[in-house]
């Protein structure tokens, strides 16, 4: 028994080293994206924007930088995959309620397009299952993804594209 004992505690050991170097870069990642500026939180109707569409159920896969599927964005807890609640705006205003977390605004003049892709960081469905929006966050070009909870909303979403 004791000539096992050396090995679990080597193995131990490297696992929490890995965790530790896991949490250093996930601290850095959000430490180089601090210039980012905050996200909207206000809800459509604090903006003055009735509610068109929603609230619809999905999961928020996370932000990446556009075009980056794998670059995911942490700062202002963009990165954190949540259940959520969908709504969009009269005026194309999206909000996105976000369980556990601040919600998120994407204004409609912020909003670039409205598409969809087999996945991004945190989820990978294939073939078009994930949502995603492309948007502005001060300089910064974002793509936030959606798994709608139907494939009905989906299709009604991705349709708001010819809205935007």
């Amino acid at each position: 028994m004791s000539e096992q004992l050396g090995p679990v505690l080597a193995l131990v050991a490297l696992f929490a080293l890995i965790l530790v170097l896991m949490a250093w870069g996930w601290r850095r990642r959000g430490a180089s994206q601090s210039s980012l500026p905050q996200p909207l939180r206000e809800s459509l109707e604090e903006l003055g924007e009735a509610v068109e569409v929603g609230p619809l159920d999905a999961v928020y896969v996370s932000t990446v930088l556009a075009r980056q599927p794998l670059e995911r964005v942490v700062a202002h807890s963009l990165g954190q995959r949540a259940a959520a609640l969908v709504s969009i705006g009269a005026a194309g205003t999206w909000h996105i309620v976000r369980e556990g977390t601040e919600p998120l605004t994407i204004s409609a003049d912020s909003l670039d397009e409205v598409t969809a892709g087999p996945g991004m960081a945190g989820k990978f469905v294939g073939g078009d299952g994930i949502l995603i929006l492309r948007w502005r966050l001060g300089d910064q070009l974002l793509d936030t993804g959606l798994r709608l909870a139907r494939r009905d909303d989906h299709d009604l979403l991705l349709s708001r594209k010819e809205h935007s």
